[in-house]
């Protein structure tokens, strides 16, 4: 009788403990192994460590030197710039010898010595320049009394004049006496076309006899 007892109590605890066993399996829920492995990911820490490098901290500290802006402001002098600028005052614009407006002598008369020559040469054969009847050429043809061989270039002395005078003023002797006319004004185109033509003529002479 005991035996048969034993037996079926030894059966039934069997039986509770392998339901038991069934019921509490771990491996039976989600296997935590199949989620990421965190330990995949790269290690943080094989990194530099950044505490590692020295303190910055550890220095001096900077703000414990004397303040620099507490020296005098050199702003607060005055500004040399402000002054008036010496160079803006310049005494060179002033060269009286670029001014605009120029005074002229005379109206234009020639644009260049041909011109005057040309003229001048006309009024040299000219016999009515004067009231004598005869022209410059009258006198001097062929460069007669030019003395060009000997003067030189004026002014010079003159023995008709008895004096030392400009070409100008040998022109304006001879108006007044050979020809018994009128003397140019100083700044008349007549006049600078005469002269002009008497110095074609040295320049031709100089030229043939080499001088």
């Amino acid at each position: 009788m005991n035996k048969i007892i034993l037996k079926a109590s030894f059966l039934a605890l069997f039986s509770f403990g392998f339901m038991g066993l069934v019921a509490a399996n771990p491996c039976a829920g989600p296997n935590p192994c199949a989620a990421p492995n965190p330990c995949a990911a790269p290690n943080p820490c094989a990194a530099p460590n950044p505490c590692a490098a020295p303190n910055p901290c550890a220095a001096p500290n900077p703000c414990a030197a004397p303040n620099p802006c507490a020296a005098p402001n050199p702003c607060a002098a005055p500004n040399p710039c402000a002054a008036p600028n010496p160079c803006a005052a310049n005494p060179c614009a002033a060269n009286p010898c670029a001014a605009n407006e120029k005074k002229a002598i005379r109206s234009h008369a020639f644009d260049n010595f041909e011109q005057a020559a040309a003229l001048g040469e006309k009024m040299w054969r000219n016999e009515s320049l004067g009231t004598s009847g005869l022209a410059c050429l009258s006198c001097h043809s062929d460069n007669a009394m030019l003395n060009f061989d000997v003067a030189g270039a004026f002014p010079h002395y003159v023995d008709m004049v008895g004096d030392v005078v400009s070409l100008d003023q040998m022109i304006n002797y001879c108006m007044l006496n050979p020809m018994k006319g009128k003397q140019f004004g100083k700044n008349s185109k007549e006049l600078t076309a005469m002269a002009a033509f008497y110095r074609q003529l040295r320049m031709n002479y100089d030229a043939k006899h080499n001088k």
